[in-house]
């Protein structure tokens, strides 16, 4: 998939024959076929003419607009009710609590698996690269605590897969954060503040790459859910809530620690991201934000990530990570309509024949 993003603030986005052209003033900043064009990005302060948004309707292109610092605001899509099908058994399946709930644990496995993954140094998928052909900066695996850290997130494993209700496996999942983000911690080389998980505002520059992280992670998981024809706001671990893409953010799960942790691990050991490349941020307290330039290696460093092929456990396919978010979207979706019998989480490596073939 190919991905554009529009960041040059004050910019429009014109149509020009089957191409995008951004101008500002009489200064072209890109010339963007169409049929090259599977994603468009647009970050800040950035206009796009009607017959722009006209042309990128018909192509089915996916647009979605954010604010500069990686807030979600919203996307450019065209009518998807032909997926009522799909819907209905999503509602059902929901509705269903003993379904709900398998569905909800294998979400919850899947994201302290790859969490594990992550820590012990088996990362996957295997031998990633980052931008410059450079593989993943090895890090160390054992600090202080990082024996028992591990073991604690395992007994949460265990004790979530045995859990008899949503909010009983819920606690399980937080607290194996309570054990995964001080061993995280450990894996930095360089001290750039980092002391936990800091949700909003982001407090130090690790929690501040994280949160962009997740926030383009969550773009791109939003992609695959409505590729498939799920309603992104009906999830089976997440709790439904008014505004909230629960399902969006189930199917995030299992890809934080691989695309994102990892991610930001590499950026902070190499000294791609150095502490220098954020600024405190006056409209939010304590908040800290990254500088442009800094914005833009880490969208490479992420985009590059997804591009990254493996062999994807399911169907011992090479695919990309980008794939194969979209091919957990589909498992899932056959799940909820009854063609499949159960959500296999993510499994990625260098041969076939991991996890079950259907």
């Amino acid at each position: 998939m190919a991905s554009y993003y529009v960041r040059e603030q004050g910019a429009t986005i014109h149509k020009v024959d089957e191409r995008l052209v951004v101008l500002k003033g009489h200064k072209e900043f890109a010339r963007i076929p169409l049929h090259q064009l599977d994603q468009l990005i647009v970050m800040g302060n950035v206009q796009m003419t009607t017959q722009a948004m006209a042309l990128l309707l018909n192509a089915g292109t996916d647009v979605v607009f954010m604010s500069t610092t990686g807030k979600m605001r919203g996307r450019l899509t065209a009518d998807d009710s032909k997926y009522g099908e799909l819907r209905v058994k999503q509602l059902q399946a929901l509705t269903n609590s003993a379904t709900a709930l398998t569905l909800a644990k294998r979400i919850v496995s899947g994201k302290i698996a790859n969490q594990e993954a992550v820590l012990t140094g088996r990362n996957a998928p295997a031998a990633p690269a980052l931008p410059g052909g450079r593989a993943l900066t090895a890090q160390p695996r054992q600090g202080a605590g990082m024996a028992e850290q591990l073991r604690g997130m395992r007994m949460m494993l265990t004790s979530g897969l045995a859990a008899t209700d949503a909010d009983a496996l819920r606690g399980f999942e937080g607290k194996a954060a309570t054990y995964y983000w001080p061993a995280f911690g450990q894996l930095l080389q360089r001290d750039l503040g980092f002391k936990g998980r800091v949700y909003h505002p982001p407090t130090d520059p690790v929690n501040a790459l994280l949160s962009f992280g997740y926030a383009l992670l969550q773009k791109d998981v939003t992609t695959a859910a409505k590729l498939v024809g799920f309603d992104v706001y009906i999830g089976f671990f997440h709790t439904v809530q008014y505004g909230r893409p629960s399902l969006v953010l189930d199917l995030m799960e299992e890809f934080r620690a691989v695309v994102v942790d990892a991610v930001v691990l590499d950026l902070v050991n190499s000294g791609k991201v150095t502490a220098s490349d954020f600024k405190h941020d006056e409209t939010d307290g304590p908040g800290v934000m990254m500088k442009p330039d800094a914005l833009k290696r880490v969208i490479e460093a992420h985009e590059q990530r997804l591009e990254q092929i493996n062999v994807y456990g399911m169907t011992g396919e090479q695919a990309s990570l980008r794939r194969c978010i979209e091919l957990q979207a589909r498992q899932l979706a056959r799940v909820v309509k009854g063609e499949a019998e159960q959500f296999m989480p993510l499994q990625l490596g260098r041969s076939g024949g991991e996890g079950e073939r259907r």
